[in-house]
């Protein structure tokens, strides 16, 4: 098992969800994106050779996103995630930042071979969540199709995972970011837990671990105008023109 998020970086031009986000909206109690629905691709996506945790989390959420749009499964392979990573990362094994990551993501996009040919895959905007903030999680999660958790993972994950679980723990091992930083997808949750993709599964993560070890979150928004139910688009597109993102109408 891999790490790779490198440590949060704060941005005044970062998009808060909070000032978007109609938080009366309201969501069912228990949510799982992925039941139902066919089965998505489970893979580590490099990450148990590589530091490509970040780029693994966007891959988990590309998927998602493209097949409710779509209606199909992309045809990404593992090593159109590492050649993405390692040059995101200059060619170094490294990590990456989550707001840069998602920054390329929006600005640059990725670039994936089909059968149709080299697909052009985008987002209009992301938002970072306040992590305290279990009710808009769920509201991302839901309303957004999953969000990315930024976590400062204590040495005590290593076991957990194993079991299929994250929560909190004592003594030194405990301490936040004493293994070190890490990205992963988030697909589901009920009251007490969120469910997220680590290493190609998927591992239950209780609130308690997220309020202490959880230092950054990320909501995408593939396409504005879908949202307007939930987003106050018109707010979310003058704010992107206030920060001098391109590509706004």
């Amino acid at each position: 098992m891999k790490l790779g998020k490198k440590d949060h970086v704060a941005d005044p031009k970062t998009i808060k969800l909070a000032r978007v986000l109609d938080e009366t909206a309201v969501i069912p109690s228990v949510f799982d994106f992925d039941k139902g629905r066919a089965k998505f691709p489970l893979s580590p996506w490099g990450n148990t050779d590589y530091g490509d945790c970040v780029m693994a989390t966007r891959t988990n959420q590309l998927l998602r996103l493209e097949r409710l749009e779509t209606r199909r499964t992309v045809p990404i392979t593992e090593q159109n995630v590492i050649d993405k990573y390692f040059e995101l990362s200059g060619g170094k094994d490294e990590g990456l930042v989550m707001l840069d990551t998602n920054r390329d993501w929006r600005t640059n996009g990725w670039d994936i071979p089909t059968h149709a040919g080299t697909r052009h895959y985008t987002v209009d905007a992301f938002g970072e969540i306040n992590c305290s903030d279990h009710k808009m999680i769920r509201q991302s999660i839901y309303f957004l199709h999953g969000i990315q958790f930024g976590f400062a993972m204590p040495i005590s994950a290593q076991e957990q995972t194993d079991e299929g679980y994250w929560d909190v723990a004592d003594g030194s091992d405990g301490e936040p970011g004493s293994w070190g930083g890490h990205a992963v997808y988030g697909y589901a949750y009920d009251y007490d837990n969120v469910w997220v993709y680590s290493w190609g599964k998927p591992v239950r993560v209780t609130n308690n671990f997220i309020d202490k070890y959880c230092d950054e979150a990320w909501a995408v928004v593939d396409s504005l105008d879908k949202w307007r139910e939930v987003l106050d688009v018109d707010k979310l597109k003058q704010i992107l023109k206030d920060i001098g993102a391109s590509g706004i109408e």
